[in-house]
């Protein structure tokens, strides 16, 4: 027991820095300081002919699930786009260039993003990006919006999942921090590489620690200097988000109809709706269909479980139906899910 409590003491001691006692640690800025300090991001209007993106935009399938709920992206581009085609997807991106330069493409907007820039994105919001100063070095993290969800909508969990949902300029999803800040993002971005590609014990439980060891001091960064992209969190009606997540997480597993969500969330229909737009960024129903296919793909890399028992697990009567959600989510049919799982425990077994 002592080596354990003494390792543990020491991540404590190290992950203190990150929640406790901001306020000696960043300087305090004015908003006029704020204010310059957003200034330096200028973004530019897309002229019509190079709108062409946004019709070639695809879904992006990165195989996260309730087990594995951050999966992360890195790599050197030395010409071409730095994604190989525009694209949305059902989870959050945090994002990075740690070095060269590339243009990001939201909307009809577009912007410059430098080395030590950082890029917010929502669940379903198309974006693109073009390599200008060669090599570029990017890493992207991606995660469920469960992962947040999950600590409570009266926590700060569901308030930092509204930083990266809510409807924004493509100004407010480019950060650009401040010198003291950018360090301890980086390192983080660094870590998680790391953690992610050895895969070693515990990876999945520092992945989650890391992310938050970022995003709280980014958002208590913004905080502190009066930037806000969104409505307050005190006017969301945090309680009734959370009988309406409350519900889902109880029946997914059930036919699911918007009466029967909206009054157990003690709301009306319409309200619920807006509700979900505005704190996870996407209609209920989808997120029920992800939170549905992610728990499929927990299931389906148990041996115990084949693809049609996973199915009716969490909630499909169709096969055809399942089979068409899940690939379409995944990226992969939920066989070839199942048999990539089984062969990544057995190298780990080997």
């Amino acid at each position: 027991m002592r080596p354990f409590t003494f390792r543990a003491s020491i991540f404590i001691l190290k992950a203190l820095p990150f929640f406790t006692n901001f306020s000696a640690d960043f300087p305090c800025l004015s908003h006029e300081t704020h204010r310059i300090i957003r200034t330096l991001i200028k973004t530019n209007q897309t002229e019509t002919a190079d709108l062409d993106w946004l019709s070639q935009v695809k879904e992006s399938k990165q195989p996260l699930s309730e087990q594995c709920p951050i999966w992360v992206r890195h790599g050197i581009v030395r010409s071409g786009p730095t994604i190989p085609y525009p694209e949305r997807h059902p989870y959050c991106e945090f994002s990075t260039i740690m070095e060269g330069a590339a243009t990001a493409y939201v909307g009809r907007e577009n912007v410059k993003r430098l080395a030590g820039d950082y890029f917010l994105a929502g669940t379903g919001l198309a974006h693109w990006y073009k390599g200008n100063q060669y090599p570029v070095k990017f890493a992207a993290i991606y995660f469920l919006p469960s992962l947040l969800i999950e600590m409570g909508p009266v926590s700060d969990g569901m308030q930092i999942l509204r930083r990266f949902t809510a409807r924004q300029s493509l100004a407010d999803r480019l950060v650009r921090p401040p010198p003291f800040l950018s360090p301890r993002l980086r390192s983080g971005f660094e870590e998680m590489i790391l953690e992610f590609d050895r895969k070693s014990f515990g990876h999945e439980l520092r992945l989650r620690a890391v992310l938050m060891e970022m995003l709280v001091p980014l958002l208590r960064w913004e905080h502190q200097t009066g930037r806000q992209v969104s409505r307050p969190a005190s006017s969301i009606s945090w309680k009734n988000i959370d009988l309406a997540m409350k519900y889902l997480r109880e029946h997914f597993n059930q036919e699911v109809y918007a009466r029967d969500l909206a009054a157990a969330a003690g709301v009306s229909e319409s309200r619920l709706k807006t509700l979900f737009h505005e704190v996870v960024g996407m209609p209920w129903s989808r997120y029920l269909q992800g939170y549905r296919i992610h728990r499929a793909a927990a299931l389906l890399s148990e041996p115990h479980f084949n693809v049609l028992e996973a199915a009716l697990a969490v909630g499909f009567g169709s096969l055809s139906h399942f089979n068409a959600t899940f690939r379409s989510i995944m990226g992969v049919s939920p066989g070839q899910y199942a048999q990539r799982a089984a062969g990544k425990k057995l190298e780990i077994a080997g």
